[in-house]
């Protein structure tokens, strides 16, 4: 089974969540702007470029890791602190290996393990102490100014992105990965159980690189020599009765459990620096921007990181916005936009606000301002998006932003064994050239993350409101209350959530067989579960969705409370996904029609459309005519509203 055995790492995951602290009230939704250096050019006119942001819409601002704070304090601009641990966390600056694809093309020659070392070691307690400090620093400097937010660092990984790379082979990683593993099996006997290896003491235990597990696959040999037959690794492809032939081909474990602990690692050091930050300002919420994909690489796994984190500001790739959201209920979400489009973002931000999120980081104000006209005049880009700011601000929007979203008893697994193991698996053929397997390819190429999202996607169009569950939350009893849970494509699974879905009563789901491999990547002699069902052919569950509406209608239905009040929103169920440079997924055009429909309440209520505050009646059915371009808004009640502004009424 696997532990978080966060406490090597300094987490204490349910201690941290039962000492959260009282952070300072955030109960409307905000949009920043990340500040270039253009803006800071001509002091002179720093007072007019406040003033254009504000016309923009633009609320709140950033200063990045120890730059000048007095121009916003002179504006009286709340901001956020970004950026505030500035080396190692992101080797896509202060790094040897900025030019990602140069080192990787270097090193698809030699394939050496000298380059799978790690210029900064998360187990170094050198680097360690010096990002401690740097973020105490800072805290120290901003928390009288009372900041919005602490963002650690944008865009970390462990390697850059969620690119794929065996980092780290350091030493005192090495060291560490031993430690953890010594938590994990009784003995040292048992880990050669578990990885068919030979390993005399411990401190002759290494992980395997990918290259070495592929040779494992293509060779069949526990312990591979050589290079590996990269023909004959392209030509594996799993299937449950050939593989259970040769099950050792299929034991992943020495490079699964490394992937892990990386995943542990990052987590571990985001959760110290949350504690640094915390000793000094307690209400400050600390968190990261620019998040990846669920993956392999790069420690996203995003249950962990969760765990560490008060707030993020997630890249909505392969779902991890939903994923995000389930896995931290009730915290700071917010999301980066782009000024492309404005159609197509007030769309998109209307859609996350209705996920929870409370605030945009719109970037940058380089694109904003026409910087070489006298009076700084906004672009046309800036200025289309005026209105959809001002949206966002509207009274109607804080509704939303003050209500409680409500979910559904629906769950769907997430599983990073799994993630890992389908990982290995999809890459099998390509071969030699796996570390070219970027996470920008993986984003729209990656079928597990498919299945996955195929899931969610068909579950909304019912009129459910799905959320994620994670290995751990399944194997410490959080299955009560469940009663529908889809397995996409679990390829791994822990003894102890087996157990645990085993004695459950609810209704499951299973994409694929589930449970094929152990929590560790080795191959079991039989699934855990069969593959019974998919996406395409979901069967009738025992818990109906509270409104339903007709499935051909493509639609999401969002659900909230409001004091006595319920709010209900629903919008076309397009594809949101976003690419690593800001751009928005296609492929939404047959959804982007008008349409009406009737939304089946589950018991008659009061009415109300709020855009413009129209009463509809005493209603078992609501009539939806839906753009769309923005989300169809309704307030029901249980007694008729007194006469008035109804979105005033519904404050109080």
């Amino acid at each position: 089974m696997r532990k978080l055995s966060a406490l090597l790492l300094g987490i204490s995951i349910h201690a941290t969540l039962a000492q959260e602290p009282a952070f300072k009230p955030w109960d409307e939704y905000r949009v920043f702007m990340w500040v270039g250096d253009s803006a800071y050019k001509q002091p002179d006119k720093l007072p007019l470029f406040w003033q254009r942001m504000r016309e923009l819409g633009v609320q709140a601002a950033m200063v990045h890791g120890d730059g000048a704070i007095q121009p916003l304090l002179d504006a009286k601009m709340p901001y956020y602190v970004e950026n505030m641990v500035n080396k190692g966390l992101c080797l896509k600056w202060s790094s040897n290996v900025r030019d990602w694809d140069k080192v990787v093309t270097a090193w698809k020659d030699t394939r050496d393990e000298a380059g799978l070392i790690r210029e900064y070691c998360f187990d170094d307690p050198k680097w360690r102490a010096w990002a401690r400090t740097e973020m105490a620093s800072l805290v120290k400097k901003n928390a009288p100014n009372k900041p919005l937010l602490y963002d650690i660092r944008d865009e970390l990984s462990t390697t850059i992105s969620a690119n794929p790379f065996d980092y780290d082979f350091h030493p005192l990683a090495l060291a560490g990965f031993r430690k953890w593993l010594q938590t994990q099996y009784p003995s040292l006997g048992a880990l050669n159980a578990q990885w068919e290896t030979k390993f005399a003491t411990w401190d002759d235990v290494k992980p395997f690189t990918t290259d070495q597990t592929k040779n494992r696959m293509a060779s069949g040999d526990a312990i591979p020599r050589g290079k590996p037959d990269w023909q004959a690794v392209q030509r594996t492809k799993f299937t449950a009765e050939d593989a259970r032939k040769k099950p050792t081909a299929w034991n992943f474990s020495p490079w699964a459990d490394h992937r892990t602990y990386m995943d542990i690692s990052l987590a571990g050091m985001l959760d110290d620096l949350r504690k640094t930050a915390r000793a000094i300002d307690p209400t400050t919420p600390v968190g990261i921007e620019g998040t990846q994909m669920p993956s392999a690489f790069g420690g996203y796994d995003l249950w962990r990181l969760s765990q560490s984190l008060d707030w993020a500001e997630p890249y909505d790739i392969a779902d991890a916005r939903e994923i995000f959201g389930s896995f931290m209920p009730g915290k700071l979400m917010l999301s980066t936009t782009g000024i492309d489009n404005a159609r197509n973002a007030q769309r998109k931000l209307w859609h996350l606000l209705l996920l929870g999120d409370k605030g945009t980081i719109v970037w940058w104000s380089e694109d904003c301002i026409d910087w070489k006209s006298a009076d700084y005049a906004l672009t046309a880009r800036a200025k289309g998006m005026i209105p959809v700011f001002k949206d966002l601000a509207s009274p109607v929007a804080q509704l939303f932003v003050r209500a409680k979203r409500e979910t559904d008893s629906v769950a769907i697994h997430y599983s990073h064994p799994s993630i890992q193991a389908a990982w290995m698996m999809e890459s099998a053929v390509d071969g030699s050239t796996w570390l070219r397997r970027f996470s920008s390819y993986e984003a729209t190429h990656n079928k597990h993350a498919q299945v996955r999202h195929t899931w969610i996607e068909r579950l909304q169009d019912l009129g459910y409101s799905p959320r994620f569950i994670s290995t751990e939350q399944i194997e410490r009893g959080d299955l009560k209350g469940v009663t529908a849970l889809v397995l996409p494509q679990s390829w791994a699974m822990t003894d102890a959530e087996v157990k645990a879905i085993t004695s459950w009563r609810g209704k499951l789901l299973v994409d694929g067989a589930a449970g094929d491999f152990d929590g560790h990547g080795k191959l079991r002699a039989a699934s855990a579960f069969p593959s019974a069902n998919s996406p395409d052919n979901i069967p009738t569950l025992t818990t109906l969705p509270p409104i339903q509406v007709p499935a051909s209608a493509r639609v999401q239905t969002h659900r909230y409370t409001l004091g006595k009040a319920r709010l209900v929103a629903f919008e076309r169920n397009v594809n949101y996904t976003m690419t690593e440079d800001l751009r928005q997924g296609g492929g939404n055009e047959g959804l982007e029609k008008p349409i009406t429909f009737d939304a089946e309440l589950p018991s008659p209520a009061h009415a109300y459309e709020l855009r413009t505050g129209k009463y509809l009646g005493h209603l078992s059915k609501l009539p939806v005519a839906l753009d769309p371009w923005q989300p169809a808004l309704f307030a029901l009640t249980a007694e008729k509203l007194p006469e008035g502004d109804v979105v005033t009424r519904l404050m109080q």
